[in-house]
């Protein structure tokens, strides 16, 4: 997976402010859904982590795209 990845802001599950939160929140959501294509990432006002499902992924032109850097995959 590369390290920028561009997703539509209002598609993601949660936004915090801390990494290790965003961690474990999104360990919760992951085992409470069942699911397996979970990313947090680092937003592009670089102030939150966003956790997103890997699979609503943007092209880089995509109007709504905003790029975010993935910090870690679930």
């Amino acid at each position: 997976m590369d390290n920028r990845i561009f997703f539509n802001p209002g598609d993601s599950i949660a936004n915090i402010h801390d990494y290790d939160e965003a961690v474990r929140k999104g360990q919760i959501y992951k085992k409470e859904k069942h699911i397996d294509d979970l990313v947090i990432a680092k937003g592009p006002d670089d102030e939150e982590y966003a956790i997103f499902y890997a699979k609503d992924a943007l092209p880089a032109d995509h109007k709504a795209s905003k790029p975010y850097d993935v910090r870690r995959k679930l």
